[in-house]
């Protein structure tokens, strides 16, 4: 299967929080390795995401093959692939047909699992004869942020420089992009917006209006189609978002007449609040 396909097999999720899902059994392959999994989107046979869990001591002890590229995310805890162990923050991308060969945790995980294809699992004579995958892992927390770059329709010179971009891997043929955004307390965007590629967003920390779906908090996901306009935009006291798109995203404008009164209510709402700003996986603001 190659990278990012059957995309239209997903539907669209304007909003759903992450902590409000119910475990599932997910079967990976013939497999059910015993981890707890809540789905974002998709399905087993095709493109999906999922928030996973794996107990202290949790191991897979079979060498195993991914019959899809996989992206994932370490949100806590720490995950050993390869004898490379990964920690909060960390971010690895194992590419399709590549061997894992030792698939364990210490102290137990919760991460990111995002197939790009079936999320099968395979074992035995197939998998004994593949290649050991490398593991080259980033440091999402780590790394600086960086103004971001020119896109077609928003040049670098008009991106507001309350937005900052780590940009954790990019495709060179397919152009398809893996990347955290933050947005600094006040950022606003009072236009309606849309893109050629699908995107797919988890919040990791902070408020943030989403346009008519109101007020979301860390620990929400979301997966839009192509072209699907959202906005306004805004958020009181910061965000900080993981983003994956098919291809590299493009912006494309719109105005609203009644963006400014649901900015100011916003922001109204959010004055009045004492709470502090949401982290479910800790703090990713970074310097």
């Amino acid at each position: 299967m190659s990278e990012m396909q059957n995309k239209d097999l997903r539907g669209h999720v304007e909003f759903l929080q992450a902590n409000e899902l119910n475990s599932i059994s997910y079967s990976f392959g013939d497999l059910s390795p015993g981890l707890r999994a809540f789905e974002l989107t998709g399905t087993p046979s095709s493109d999906s995401s999922l928030l996973l869990n794996g107990s202290p001591l949790w191991r897979f002890q079979e060498d195993v093959i991914f019959r899809s590229d996989i992206e994932i995310l370490i949100l806590n805890g720490d995950l050993v692939i390869n004898s490379a162990t990964l920690c909060r923050g960390d971010y690895i991308f194992i590419k399709a047909g590549e061997k894992v060969i030792d698939f364990r945790t210490h102290n137990g995980f919760e991460l990111l699992w995002m197939s790009n294809g079936p999320n099968d699992w395979i074992i035995g004579d197939m998998a004994s004869k593949a290649c050991i995958a490398s593991i080259n892992s980033i440091n999402a927390i780590e790394m600086p942020w960086m103004p971001s770059p020119s896109y077609e329709g928003r040049p670098a010179e008009e991106a507001d420089p309350a937005l900052g971009v780590k940009i954790l891997r990019q495709d060179p043929e397919t152009t398809a992009y893996t990347l955290m955004t933050r947005q600094q307390p006040g950022w606003v965007d009072r236009r309606l917006e849309a893109h050629d590629t699908w995107e797919e967003l988890f919040l990791l920390q902070g408020d943030y209006l989403m346009g008519t779906t109101g007020i979301i908090n860390g620990g929400a996901y979301i997966f839009r189609p192509p072209t699907r306009p959202h906005g306004p935009q805004a958020t009181h006291k910061g965000a900080v978002w993981f983003c994956r798109g098919e291809k590299e995203i493009d912006f494309q404008y719109s105005n609203i007449d009644w963006a400014q009164d649901q900015v100011d209510e916003y922001f109204s709402f959010m004055s009045k609040q004492e709470s502090e700003m949401i982290a479910p996986w800790g703090d990713w603001w970074g310097e």
